[in-house]
């Protein structure tokens, strides 16, 4: 009596216990189960030429693509590839839309709370993008002007942080968007990174428009994303990564797509 008693206790709270615990915490993603899935499903920014373009069957492509497709190469399996926004790149990893990121995420300790941030894979230099004859060579020249970012982004805590008299930051769903908002004059400046305002500015023949290097905002790095469990994962990115790199395949994409080497140098590990 006493033994089945404590049998059907222990199998009560046995139910509880996968009742309460998360749904995701039941298995960690590894590549195992990648590779027995034989896909992977990976989310990739887009909206910033020239790291991004369209082909002519109007699919994504770019550097980040092609980063993907060695990564789904070096894994053994198939490649799915999901666009995603600075707006919808989160909400994708965490949902299970996508098995990782490849989406330009900086590192921040706020971002690693919730992800597992690899080694970086590129650099990038920050910059304010304004019109020629707009002075800015000092946070001072920022009073009262409106300034154009992608919501949630490392420019929209940087320039959101400096506490200028009248600034106002306007925040869009990518980059594109804020760049355009410039362009279309709804705001006086914009905060991009400096290979990809470049870019635009060229192709488009916007002469009106410079990159201002008088105020650098900062020079980061950009880094895979997995979700918080995918431990194994996350290590074996940090291996790839460093493959691309001393291989020498990371910086001839760069070239490739961007048409410079990559900046900064050797990429930091941590």
């Amino acid at each position: 009596m006493i033994g089945g008693y404590l049998r059907r206790a222990a199998a009560v709270l046995g139910v509880a216990f996968m009742l309460a615990a998360p749904a995701g915490a039941a298995k960690a993603q590894t590549t195992a189960d990648l590779v027995k899935k034989g896909r992977v499903t990976i989310g990739v920014l887009t909206g910033i030429p020239p790291y991004d373009t369209v082909d002519a069957s109007g699919n994504t492509d770019g550097f980040l693509v092609d980063l993907a497709r060695d990564a789904a190469k070096a894994l053994g399996v198939e490649l799915d590839v999901v666009p995603v926004n600075n707006a919808s790149r989160a909400a994708a990893l965490e949902s299970g839309r996508v098995d990782f990121l490849i989406a330009h995420m900086t590192a921040t300790p706020e971002r690693a709370k919730t992800f597992l941030m690899t080694n970086p894979y590129g650099a990038y230099d920050m910059r304010f993008v304004a019109a020629t004859s707009m002075p800015l060579k000092t946070l001072d020249d920022l009073k009262g002007k409106r300034v154009s970012v992608p919501k949630g982004s490392t420019q929209d805590a940087a320039v959101s942080g400096y506490g200028i008299e009248g600034l106002e930051v306007v925040r869009f769903d990518d980059d594109a968007l804020a760049m355009q908002a410039l362009i279309s004059g709804q705001v006086d400046a914009t905060a991009a990174v400096a290979t990809v305002a470049n870019d635009v500015i060229a192709k488009r023949g916007l002469t009106n428009l410079e990159v201002k290097s008088d105020l650098p905002i900062f020079t980061l790095y950009w880094s895979m994303a997995t979700r918080k469990d995918a431990t194994e994962l996350h290590q074996w990115l940090n291996n790839f990564i460093y493959y691309e790199e001393v291989t020498g395949r990371l910086n001839a994409l760069h070239k490739k797509w961007v048409g410079v080497p990559m900046p900064g140098g050797k990429l930091p590990t941590f």
